[in-house]
C-alpha cells in the first residue's frame, strides 16, 4: 500500500463492513461440500487481527482435515506462535524481500525491524520444524538479494520461493522491464549448488520446486508473467469486506456479506459459491500481452484481494 496512495483521511474500512470470524467460518463450510482441502490467511496483514488464533482452532475443532496455512509479514508474528500452534496452524510462510536492511527499509519503510523479521522467521521455523518464505523481486531493487536470500536460508526446513513481479492492481508501477523471470532465478542459484527438480503435489500448485541436493532446504519459482498456469487455478479469494474474487486480477468481486447478515443457510452459500465459480472465465496471465498498454486493464487491488 504506497504510502503516496493511501492519505491520512483514506476512507479504510470500519470493523462493522469486515467479516466476523463466524461468517468467515460459515464461509469455509459452505465451501466444503465443493472441495475445499486448504484455508490459507493472508492479507493484507491477517496478524492484525490479534485473536486469529481463535479463528484457526474453531475452524480445525469443525473440520479435522482442513491444512489451514498463515502468510504474513512477521512483525507480529513471534509473540502469536505459542497460540498459532496450539490454534492447529499447518504452515507459516513468511514474506522477506531481502535481508540487506537498507534495501528492506526501500521496499517496506521498515528497515530496522528487519532483525524483528528474520527473528520470527527463526521462531516459527523452531515452532513448526519448517517454514516458507516468499520474495518479490524487482529488477534494479531487490534482484541483488538472489543469492544472499539463498545462502542464508540454504537449511532444512526452509523453503524460499521466489515470484515474479506481478501487475496485480493498478498502485505498484508494474512494468515489465522489473520483470526477474524464474529462468534467471534458476540459472543463478544452480551456481551455488545441485538443483533437483520436485514433482508438483497437485495439478493446482502455484511454485516450480527445486531441492538442494545436499538435502537443505528447498527452493521456487513462482512464474505467473512468464509461465502463466491459470488453466490449473483452483484457488478462490475472500476479501474482509466479503467480497469474493475468482482471480488475483479481478476486476470485481461477488458480494457474501449480504447473504451472509441475511441469513443464508449453508446450503443457499454452497449453491451461491458453485454458480460464481462455474461462471468464471479468469485467464488474465494468459492474456496480458494482448491488452493494449494505453488502456490497462482495471482491476482490484493487492490489499483488497490477499496474497
Amino acid at each position: 500500500m504506497p504510502a503516496e496512495a493511501f492519505p491520512s483521511d483514506f476512507p479504510f474500512l470500519t470493523g462493522s463492513q469486515l467479516l466476523t470470524f463466524p461468517e468467515i467460518h460459515r464461509m469455509v463450510e459452505a465451501a466444503r461440500p465443493l472441495g475445499l482441502k486448504k484455508v490459507k490467511l493472508t492479507g493484507g496483514e491477517p496478524l492484525l487481527r490479534s485473536l486469529l488464533p481463535e479463528l484457526i482452532l474453531s475452524l480445525k475443532t469443525d473440520f479435522p482435515d482442513l491444512e489451514i496455512g498463515l502468510i504474513t509479514n512477521g512483525l507480529h508474528l513471534t509473540p502469536l506462535l505459542p497460540r498459532l500452534k496450539a490454534g492447529g496452524l499447518d504452515s507459516v510462510t513468511v514474506s522477506i524481500d531481502s535481508v540487506d536492511p537498507a534495501t528492506f527499509g526501500t521496499i517496506t519503510g521498515n528497515g530496522h525491524r528487519l532483525e524483528t523479521i528474520l527473528d520470527a522467521i527463526e521462531a516459527a521455523h523452531q515452532t513448526f520444524g519448517a517454514v516458507k518464505l516468499n520474495t518479490v523481486l524487482l529488477r534494479g531493487t531487490n534482484d541483488d538479494q538472489i543469492e544472499p536470500l539463498a545462502r542464508q536460508f540454504h537449511r532444512p526446513g526452509f523453503r524460499l520461493r521466489f515470484i515474479e513481479f506481478m501487475d496485480v492492481g493498478t498502485l505498484n508501477r508494474w512494468s515489465r522491464d522489473k520483470v526477474v523471470t524464474g529462468e534467471e532465478v534458476l540459472a543463478r542459484l544452480r551456481r551455488l549448488g545441485t538443483l533437483v527438480a520436485v514433482p508438483k503435489a497437485h495439478p493446482g500448485e502455484t511454485s516450480e520446486r527445486w531441492r538442494w541436493a545436499d538435502g537443505r532446504g528447498e527452493v521456487g519459482m513462482i512464474n505467473s508473467i512468464t509461465r502463466p498456469f491459470c488453466g490449473y487455478c483452483s484457488r478462490v479469494r475472500l476479501g474482509p469486506d466479503g467480497q469474493l474474487y475468482t482471480c488475483l486480477f479481478s476486476r470485481k468481486g461477488f458480494d457474501f456479506r449480504t447473504p451472509l447478515r441475511a441469513g443464508a443457510t449453508a446450503e443457499e452459500l454452497t449453491a451461491r459459491l458453485a454458480a460464481v465459480w462455474s461462471g468464471r472465465s479468469d485467464r488474465y496471465s494468459e492474456l496480458r500481452g494482448q491488452t493494449d498498454p494505453a488502456r490497462p486493464t482495471p482491476k482490484i487491488e493487492m490489499f483488497a484481494v490477499g496474497g
